[in-house]
């Protein structure tokens, strides 16, 4: 079988939705993660950010995607020597009996012919997929072996609602349909674990119980534009009846079902669309689903549009969205997406992470009692790391999430307090004395862009720097326990295989980025809120001073922000810490392209908030952290009163986006108008004698 081609991008600069025409520097998700701009998590605000990112999508082929999917899904000692499109063509052949199936037909015809909206389809969809599936059981395929695993099956879950959390922010949705497992269907149904699995598919169709984000595996999103649907009369085939292609415009709300024919563009003048389209809604589902756990590596979803499916892949570097196929057309391709879904024998595959969410895997595993099956995401578990001599091992318990933002694209980043970390001996080399640290740690889990230095290098580099031009500056720089990087979960993979590359903008030659998931566990260390304002800016001033002579010394931050601003008690003293060292720039090791804008929207300098950066012509200087640093300092003032956070007034509100352009504005206005709060007597008492040097 000849490898396909993934399709030329169709990109339309004036293509967008409506509600992005007034952020041309919009960024997306990490943007708003990094500015702290969201106050609630509501359709309004959420869908600018969702559009961005899924608009910079990448395409490639359903066959191509099938391909990696097999190829993924082969044990990591065969993936050299199996071809991955000749283990395509095998399912092809394999599934051709099964699409003669009369009950199968029977569903989908009932699909095709069902009156009423896009509701009443879900019925006949499951019944037909859980058919399918339960066929698909028998069929064996070389290397893929027999049966499945995780008993997956189709669960209608509209209009179940699934609530999200996200740090002090809930979100609500409700996906059509989801992929879970038997074990989530024992919960939700009841029965014990006695119930087998074709007993539990018969309440599938029907709405469930009680779904968590944890129980979804795969979501389906649904829309209705045909009332009625011609099912094929024909003998298929293995050979690809109807090419359909990707949905150029992520903001229609009806995307191509037609061959080969592009996306409709909106007309310039067509009013805002009060409904979420359809790709929206399944990337909001994504951004669940990737912040669902300590780190999700990545999720899948399907769009459905009548008898049309798009398969979408998301993870923390972007998406990827395949060519549509017909499912009725194209039954057998239909039929090996559900196979190769099926014969997922990990849950890494799913995209959950065995190494940090190991309660969930036991879940859908069927190994944990239904008893102890509720809440699972939030089970703690013990994490270990290593380091020199041996390893660091520490308790991380989910429900003590101390930094969580709501991202789909970007660096994803969360923060743990973990219980007593102990530093222990590593059975390998016995010969290695360790004493005991019992200390609470800070866990960091991110997906940093692997172009970068790690921060665990940086941070070991500022410290190097640091005893070298005044060991007094260790106080001021975080301590790292230990660290590591999971590069078996790189976010490249799947772009060197699908053949998915940027164009360097210094080069101009073909480049592959890719994110590494990185864990990280430090000392643990209190925000500098929590300090009264004089000593508040004496550890302001220690962070200053750090962050200079780190500077000087080729160690450069990039990202001064009110959330790296932390502080340890040491000697009876309270000693500022710049921490957060992953966006750091290392003279003459760095490589990184500048592909992203780094910085804190709110504190951002204003020369770096204009298009003018954006575009590469302004260099970053010392100054631009510099004014960083000082920015914070009006921010302390209205927003941390008696060592607690309270809401940024009215004029400071809007610095929270990710809009550069509205915060540059704001920001400028601020300072015509801070004479005023003298005036009008609104600086908080404490903050009176700092307010001259703001």
């Amino acid at each position: 079988m000849s490898i396909p081609q993934t399709p030329t991008r169709k990109t339309d600069p004036t293509n967008l939705a409506p509600e992005l025409k007034n952020t041309p520097l919009g960024r997306g998700s990490s943007t708003h993660a990094s500015s702290d701009g969201f106050n609630d998590l509501y359709q309004r605000t959420v869908h600018p950010w969702l559009f961005a990112d899924i608009s910079k999508h990448k395409q490639t082929t359903f066959d191509r995607m099938m391909a990696w999917m097999l190829h993924f899904s082969l044990p990591t000692e065969l993936r050299d020597s199996v071809d991955p499109y000749h283990l395509f063509n095998q399912c092809l052949n394999k599934v051709l009996p099964i699409c003669n199936d009369q009950d199968l037909l029977n569903h989908l015809q009932s699909y095709c012919e069902v009156e009423g909206g896009e509701t009443a389809r879900y019925a006949p969809f499951t019944n037909a997929c859980n058919r399918a599936l339960s066929l698909l059981e028998e069929v064996d395929v070389p290397h893929l072996g027999k049966g499945s695993p995780f008993n997956i099956l189709f669960q209608r879950n509209d209009p179940n609602v699934l609530d999200g959390v996200h740090g002090s922010l809930k979100s609500k949705r409700k996906p059509d349909i989801v992929i879970t497992s038997l074990a989530c269907a024992r919960r939700i149904w009841g029965g014990g674990t006695d119930i087998e699995w074709n007993a539990a598919i018969k309440h599938c169709h029907e709405k469930p119980v009680d779904l968590q984000w944890h129980d979804v595996l795969c979501s389906w999103e649904f829309k209705r534009t045909k009332k009625v649907i011609s099912l094929p009369s024909r003998k298929y085939g293995t050979k690809l009846y109807r090419n359909i292609s990707c949905v150029n415009d992520v903001g229609t709300m009806d995307p191509p079902t037609k061959p080969d024919v592009p996306s409709p563009h909106p007309k310039p003048n067509q009013a805002p669309r009060t409904e979420e389209p359809p790709l929206v809604q399944l990337a909001s589902y994504a951004a669940e689903m990737l912040c669902r756990g300590p780190a999700v590596n990545h999720c899948i979803n399907v769009l459905v549009v009548d008898d049309v499916v798009w398969l979408w892949w998301y993870d923390r570097q972007g998406a990827i969205q395949c060519t549509g196929i017909n499912f009725l057309d194209d039954l057998p391709r239909f039929l090996v997406l559900l196979l190769v879904l099926q014969r997922f024998s990990t849950m890494d595959l799913w995209g959950f992470n065995p190494e940090l969410d190991p309660i969930v895997v036991q879940y859908h595993s069927g190994n944990l009692p239904l008893d102890q099956t509720e809440n699972v995401s939030q089970e703690p578990f013990d994490l270990e790391i290593p380091v020199e001599g041996g390893k660091f091992k520490v308790n991380l318990d989910p429900k003590k999430n101390e930094y969580s933002r709501h991202t789909l694209v970007g660096r994803g980043t969360r923060v743990f307090q973990g219980s007593e970390g102990i530093l222990f001996r590593d059975p390998a080399n016995p010969e290695v004395l360790m004493n005991e640290k019992a200390r609470h740690a800070a866990i960091k889990i991110y997906w940093p862009d692997s172009s970068r230095p790690s921060e665990q290098t940086v941070v070991q580099k500022a410290r190097e720097a640091a005893e070298t031009i005044d060991p007094g500056l260790l106080d001021n720089l975080p301590e790292i326990y230990g660290a590591c990087t999971l590069s078996k979960y790189e976010t490249g993979r799947i772009r060197k295989f699908l053949d998915l590359w940027d164009l360097d903008t210094e080069t101009k030659e073909r480049v592959y980025r890719s994110r590494t998931l990185n864990i990280i566990i430090s000392e643990w260390l209190e925000p500098l809120w929590k300090l009264p304002p004089y000593n508040f800016m004496l550890a302001w001033y220690d962070i200053v001073r750090c962050h200079f002579a780190m500077w000087i010394a080729g160690v450069k931050h990039c990202d001064p922000s009110e959330g790296n601003m932390l502080y340890r008690e040491k000697g009876n003293k309270n000693h500022g810490v710049l921490n957060d060292w992953d966006l750091g720039v290392l003279d003459g090791l760095n490589d990184h392209k500048g592909l992203e804008r780094t910085g804190t929207v709110p504190f951002m300098a204003l020369d770096l908030l204009g298009r003018k950066f954006w575009l590469g012509g302004i260099r970053r200087e010392y100054r631009h952290d510099l004014e960083s640093f000082i920015w914070m300092l009006p921010w302390a003032v209205f927003c941390y009163e008696d060592c607690q956070r309270k809401e940024p007034p009215d004029e400071m509100r809007p610095w929270r986006t990710g809009n550069y352009e509205q915060c540059r504005r704001y920001k400028v206005d601020f300072t015509r108008t801070m004479s005023e709060f003298i005036e009008e007597q609104r600086i908080p008492s404490q903050w009176i004698k700092i307010w001259p040097l703001v």
